[in-house]
């Protein structure tokens, strides 16, 4: 989804009538001039079910794929004594184009063959880039402007949409990058999504709130963007003899 065309234009013949052409345009200009920002400070908190919620703070870059380095806290949840079992309080998080990485604890490592990170899918609730949100209300056929907010002292404008997975558009421009969202969505057994955003007067997403239905409960996260441009910080990938790839530890984490 681009600035150039949403879905339900002339190559998407689904009918997108009870979306104002005025909304759409707002979303399009977010989508551009959020994307050519190109980075920012970021703050997020995340609710997975009762399994576990979290508070991330650092700074990404989203120009060619996801970069950056962010510090997750772990701070409440039934995994919580897992992770404090295996000295996880704390966790350093690496996206190298687009790829997430996640540093695990010694005594994580000593049930891993050694290896200290682990490698995750690329999937919905790991993405903290502001403009897959704008993708998302972009396809959805209820979005609507809900109104005007503060969000941290900055005035912005609210818009709102529920989307599923099918309503992701199959043709047209976007089609591509569309597959590939709706493939995450159904991978972590999303049904359902509810998006919030908040525009500022720039035309810059400084907030975005999601829920979904996922196969493993039901997910809330909240991200807050602030200083749009900023320097990120050159990160690289771990070296891949201390990495271990997540499907190989659901086998022996099953149920966790």
């Amino acid at each position: 989804m681009t600035a150039c065309e949403a879905p339900g234009d002339r190559d998407d013949p689904r009918p997108r009538a009870t979306v104002p052409a005025e909304v759409l345009r707002a979303l399009r200009t977010a989508s551009t001039v959020t994307r050519q920002a190109g980075s920012a400070r970021v703050t997020a908190v995340m609710t997975m079910g009762d399994r576990v919620s979290t508070r991330t703070t650092g700074t990404l870059g989203w120009r060619d794929g996801l970069n950056g380095a962010l510090t997750i806290r772990y701070t409440g949840g039934t995994l919580v004594g897992t992770l404090r079992g295996l000295d996880i309080g704390t966790t350093e998080a690496r996206f190298v184009d687009g790829v997430y990485y996640a540093r695990m604890s010694d005594a994580f490592a000593a049930e891993s063959g050694g290896r200290h990170w682990v490698r995750h899918p690329h999937d919905s609730s790991a993405n903290f880039a502001p403009n897959q949100s704008v993708e998302l209300l972009l396809a959805a056929p209820d979005t609507r402007r809900t109104g005007r907010e503060t969000v941290r002292g900055v005035p912005a404008t609210r818009y709102t949409g529920t989307l599923r997975p099918a309503d992701l558009p199959t043709r047209g421009p976007a089609a591509d990058e569309s597959a590939e969202l709706r493939d995450q969505l159904r991978a972590a057994g999303v049904t359902e999504e509810r998006v919030d955003v908040w525009i500022d007067g720039a035309g810059r997403l400084v907030k975005r709130a999601e829920r979904s239905e996922t196969a493993a409960g039901t997910l809330h996260s909240t991200a807050y963007y602030r200083q749009f441009g900023v320097r990120v910080a050159p990160v690289t990938a771990p070296p891949p003899a201390d990495t271990v790839d997540y499907a190989a530890l659901l086998p022996s984490r099953a149920g966790q």
